[in-house]
Order: structure tokens, then sequence, then C-alpha cells
């Protein structure tokens, strides 16, 4: 069983993992480190939420949503190839609609990964548009939603 924290400002040392651990998206989105960097960084607690999942001690995902009264998204949503299938991405599905207070999380995916994306059913997974070069020359990004649905909604605390 994973464990999920939630990452503060002085959780420099976690945060600093996160990025480390989700830098091969730089082959998707080649500003990643600036990004995480300029936006993430100084926005821990204001407005990006950051979740670190483990699993016995080492890496296993990670969550970050963008939280404003303008936007509400997932930004990173990166699970461990050795701990995909046992519901560790559920997981923090369950996570961001929680923290967005929506069953309906918007989220942009490389198609560099939406057979990994569109094959997991329990993310349902929603297509609204396609655009080519957004972030990669020559990459398109799939543009949609996720749509959580969860049969047990005693979860969702600050939804309900």
């Amino acid at each position: 069983m994973s464990n999920i924290v939630q990452l503060k400002p002085n959780d420099t040392y976690e945060l600093e993992l996160v990025k480390r651990s989700l830098i091969g998206l730089r082959s998707c989105y080649p500003k990643f480190e600036e990004w995480f960097n300029e936006k993430v960084y100084p926005n821990v607690s204001k407005s990006r939420r950051v979740f670190l999942a483990t699993h016995n001690g080492i890496f296993s995902g990670a969550l970050i949503l963008k939280n404003t009264s303008n936007e509400k998204k997932v930004c990173t949503l990166f699970v461990n190839e050795n701990n995909r299938f046992n519901k560790l991405g559920t997981d923090l599905i369950r996570i961001a609609s929680e923290e967005l207070e929506t069953y309906k999380l918007p989220i942009t995916v490389s198609s560099e990964v939406h057979d990994v994306f569109s094959n997991a059913e329990s993310f349902n997974f929603y297509q609204t548009d396609k655009r080519k070069n957004m972030y990669t020359k020559g990459v398109d990004e799939y543009l949609g939603y996720i749509l959580f649905h969860n049969p047990d909604r005693t979860l969702h605390r600050k939804i309900l």
C-alpha cells in the first residue's frame, strides 16, 4: 500500500524528490524544470497542491494541482511504472477530486502517454480537443477531463 502526503513549502527535500523523479517529463514538456521552479515551488500550499506517493519509502507517484479561483486542474499526474494497476492512480484522482471539489477534473495529456491514460478504465478520460505543438514541436496534446466516479461518496468530505 502506498503512502500519500501533501507537501508543504518547507518540505524542500520532498519537493526536490518530486521534481527529480518527474524530470523524465521533459521529453513531453521541455520546460518542465523551469515550470516547476517558477510556478510550483513558490506556490506550494497557495495556488499549487503537491502530493507525493511512496511505497516502502520509495517514490511511486506524484500529483500536482492548480487550484485558484479562476482555474482548477490537474497539472501533473504520474504513477511510477512499477506501481501501476494497484489503485494508486485512482487514489491520486480521488485526492484531486476532493482538493478541487469536483468530479470533473480538467487535464491535458501528451500523445506520448495518451495510450496509458486511455487504457486505464478507472480514469475515464474524455477528450474535448487536440492541439499540435502546444508544449513540444511535433507532439499532440489531448485536452479534456477525467470524470471521477466514486461509488463510496463518503470519501468526498469537501464535495458533499
